[in-house]
């Protein structure tokens, strides 16, 4: 036994058999001196695995909205495709998204992550760079599909960083590797008005080359992936001491999951009979549905004010910039105070405005730039705030496998679905209004379900000490879940 550590709270050692550990303590409870190594281990956790993730989001990122950006350098006009031609190829990414997120939450038990996510950058790396032989709609179509299947697969990244985090730290890490989705699109500009003022080239065409320069990237990216992105916190061997690993096994158990234990379908697909599972849901695809229309469009609606194709790209970056700022920052205070629905309420009140203001001001530039900046200050903040949203009210990795990949598969709906009412440009006015309609939704849903979780959180408090609460107290997360007596909801 570890003579730091007092009998009742020993941390289970990495290479034995941690099950039956975990069983007797459900959250291990450290040191002083504990601690004090605890936070070198989140040092050290924060400087290995959240590059990685964050540039494998990145990268994500910029392949899967690199296609409006395309749009303006002549995609569109070059493929001779419609309006809706057009919005359709933007769509069918999400055929793919959407299908093979939840079995990449599954397959996480049988690949190991580190391969699974190398390989998925390799894929979508070589059908981005062919995107640059498109004549028509039916090959862009097809890869399309392919760069959302393999780009899907990577949201394990989801997955994997609840066992590493704990709720007290997650929404400032989700903010961060999702924020450099927004820094992804303002890079997406930057390339593009490269290309378009600086590069004249007889072979390729402005859309070719932006297609080229970014599939490279994932592609070179994967070897560094395959390498350095350690295994879970129980079977990591790499780059962590014997004592760091009995560490990360204890933070892992306090971020709510059982040591030693498989992903257990019956325990996964118990999420259904949750009530607050319908509820995350539907928030978030009114969040996906508000991001992705005008993330994706953005480049055209700045072009639709009046400026030039090259200085709309120039455009898009510090708009695109703010939301970086704007995640971070919001993600950080969400943290601090331990509250994520009463921010996302706050910040689609906020966002609401932006698109109202885009509905009613047809023309003028100033105040249509200032909506942008608004709606990028307030809707990229609500994706990981919702995510950690989720992440912090789900017990147990066998339910997060599940529950999250669902989770993003049904927001990503609503990314596929709002494609579709962007079609009226420039000011596509029939997106716009659906957004705010979706973003009313939203305030209604996450309000609802912080009232549900105050009213179980009082429940669970007053059964403190009784004989099932002692029963219970026996069990680990996955068993239980959300019922187990050390949850409660965060609101």
């Amino acid at each position: 036994m570890n003579e730091d550590l007092h009998p009742s709270q020993t941390l289970p050692n990495s290479n034995k058999n941690t099950a039956a550990v975990q069983e007797q303590i459900v959250i291990p409870v450290l040191t002083e001196e504990q601690m004090l190594l605890d936070r070198k281990v989140l040092w050290k956790i924060d400087l290995l695995i959240l590059p990685l993730c964050t540039l494998n989001y990145f990268f994500s990122a910029m392949d899967r909205s690199d296609i409006g950006n395309a749009k303006i350098a002549g995609f569109k006009k070059d493929n001779h495709l419609s309006a809706t031609q057009f919005s359709t190829t933007v769509s069918l990414f999400y055929a793919g998204y959407i299908v093979c997120q939840p079995i990449g939450g599954l397959l996480i038990q049988f690949v190991e992550a580190f391969l699974l996510l190398g390989i998925a950058n390799i894929a979508w790396g070589i059908c981005t760079i062919m995107l640059l032989f498109s004549k028509g709609m039916v090959l862009p179509g097809i890869l399309r599909v392919l760069i959302g299947a393999t780009e899907g697969l990577t949201q394990i990244n989801t997955v994997f960083l609840t066992m590493w985090y704990t709720k007290d730290e997650i929404a400032v890490r989700t903010g961060l590797w999702y924020s450099f989705g927004s820094l992804a699109a303002a890079f997406n500009g930057l390339i593009a008005w490269g290309i378009q003022h600086n590069i004249h080239s007889s072979i390729f065409k402005s859309w070719q080359l932006l297609f080229l320069i970014e599939g490279a990237f994932p592609i070179t990216f994967a070897p560094f992936l395959i390498y350095f992105y350690p295994s879970s916190p129980a079977n990591v061997k790499k780059f962590f001491t014997e004592e760091e690993k009995r560490l990360c096994i204890s933070r892992s158990q306090r971020a709510g999951n059982t040591i030693g234990r498989a992903v257990n379908p019956r325990e996964a697909f118990s999420v259904f009979y949750a009530l607050e599972t319908y509820g995350m849901f539907i928030a978030y695809f009114c969040v996906i549905w508000s991001s992705s229309g005008y993330g994706n469009f953005l480049p055209a609606i700045v072009k639709g004010l009046g400026f030039s194709a090259v200085k709309s790209q120039l455009l898009t970056v510090p708009i695109c910039f703010l939301g970086f700022i704007s995640v971070n920052f919001w993600c950080y205070i969400s943290d601090r105070l331990q509250i994520r629905g009463p921010l996302i309420i706050g910040l689609a009140m906020v966002a609401m405005i932006g698109f109202t203001i885009l509905t009613a001001i047809s023309s003028a530039k100033g105040p249509r730039i200032f909506a942008l900046c608004l709606i990028s200050c307030s809707v990229q903040p609500l994706i990981p705030l919702a995510l950690s949203f989720l992440f912090v009210n789900t017990a147990g990795l066998s339910r997060r496998a599940l529950l999250i990949p669902i989770q993003n598969a049904c927001g990503q709906v609503g990314g596929l679905a709002v494609s579709y009412t962007y079609v009226d440009g420039p000011r596509y006015l029939k997106g716009t209004i659906a957004t705010i309609l979706c973003l009313v939704l939203l305030m209604v849903m996450v309000g609802a379900l912080d009232l549900y979780f105050l009213g179980q959180n009082r429940v669970k408090a007053a059964s403190m000490g009784s004989r099932r609460w002692q029963e219970d107290h026996t069990k680990s997360f996955d068993e239980l879940g959300t019922d187990h007596p050390d949850f409660f909801f965060t609101l």
